[in-house]
């Protein structure tokens, strides 16, 4: 296992973090970056500070590669992480596959986006052979200069596993490699529980945080956006059960009163929603990932989804209306 060779495919602050913790351990490393972030990790490497501990990662440690030119060898690897918004896999795996001459491919590829529906994306690009994994983090990290990252909190380690057939115990072990570097890192062998649950958790509170401007302790408790929090999280929930036969919870306003609002009060009350940095900084947004896929899933199902359509649609205004100005 000490000669895994993985890629990281994004040079954003989770995608230098994954790199730094797997250099750390041992891993050899490539980083597929852009533009002049590509000679910045070069000549400096890849300096971690925050909660994980001070951390260089000497520029020799790290093989930095153009995006817009990857090698085959960088292709051709036993684990390539993306580490990009979730509306970007399709693109950048394509892109990615059909950059070189050959059949080049990774062994497996990990996804480490938010949301419901990357995962079969991905599948649907890559060649059958490879395994894909999906993640979940609670690990909220801030890169500070293209070469610089600071993790601000840790909550859990990073859970990793599949949700197609079951994985080989290479690359299992090839997951939990992270464990050596900073960052904590667990393979399960069910995963998707878990995946929906947080996909609950931000349908509920991302997209309603980036339209109200609130935080997350603002939002459940305020009456009315805590009654479209439950409105959006009843919808959910019923899609769910009837896409991937699981029970989260027996209703929306079950879920707020006991698990939503006793996490958020008072260990996240402060937050402010992720799609709202995205709104205010005039990016794109992951709202298709999220109430946008609910919204889907419930048209499959022949469940109507109002509150998530509403607020789907609320985005989706605010997005036109910065590409437009």
């Amino acid at each position: 296992m000490t000669q895994l060779r993985m890629t990281v495919l994004g040079s954003g602050s989770v995608g230098l973090a994954i790199a730094a913790t797997y250099a750390r351990a041992g891993v050899d490393v490539t980083v597929l970056a852009r533009g002049a972030t590509v000679q910045l990790l070069r000549q400096e490497g890849i300096t971690v500070t925050g909660v994980s501990g001070n951390h260089w990662i000497e520029p020799q440690r790290l093989k930095i590669s153009n995006a817009e030119n990857p090698s085959p060898e960088d292709v051709n690897c036993d684990f390539l992480i993306v580490a990009t918004k979730a509306y970007q896999v399709q693109e950048v795996l394509r892109s990615l596959m059909a950059s070189t001459s050959t059949s080049a491919a990774p062994r497996a590829v990990l996804l480490l986006q938010n949301g419901w529906g990357s995962a079969d994306e991905a599948r649907s690009i890559l060649p059958a052979e490879v395994e894909i994994f999906s993640s979940i983090m609670m690990i909220g990290i801030e890169r500070r200069t293209p070469t610089q990252i600071n993790v601000n909190v840790q909550a859990s380690p990073i859970r990793v596993g599949t949700l197609f057939a079951s994985a080989s115990d290479k690359m299992k072990e090839a997951v939990e490699l992270g464990k050596a570097g900073f960052l904590p890192i667990t393979y399960e062998d069910n995963i998707e529980p878990a995946i929906l649950t947080k996909f609950l958790f931000n349908t509920c509170l991302n997209a309603i945080g980036a339209v109200t401007r609130m935080t997350y302790g603002e939002l459940v408790s305020n009456q009315h956006t805590r009654k479209l929090i439950s409105g959006v999280a009843d919808e959910t929930i019923r899609v769910i059960q009837a896409e991937r036969k699981l029970t989260l919870a027996q209703s929306g306003e079950e879920y707020v009163e006991k698990s939503l609002t006793p996490f958020v009060l008072p260990k996240a009350a402060a937050h402010r929603s992720s799609m709202l940095q995205d709104v205010e900084a005039g990016r794109r947004t992951e709202v298709e990932y999220l109430n946008g896929a609910v919204v889907r899933m419930g048209n499959g199902q022949g469940i109507v989804t109002p509150y998530n359509d509403a607020v789907s649609s609320l985005i989706r205004a605010r997005e036109a209306s910065v590409a437009a100005a």
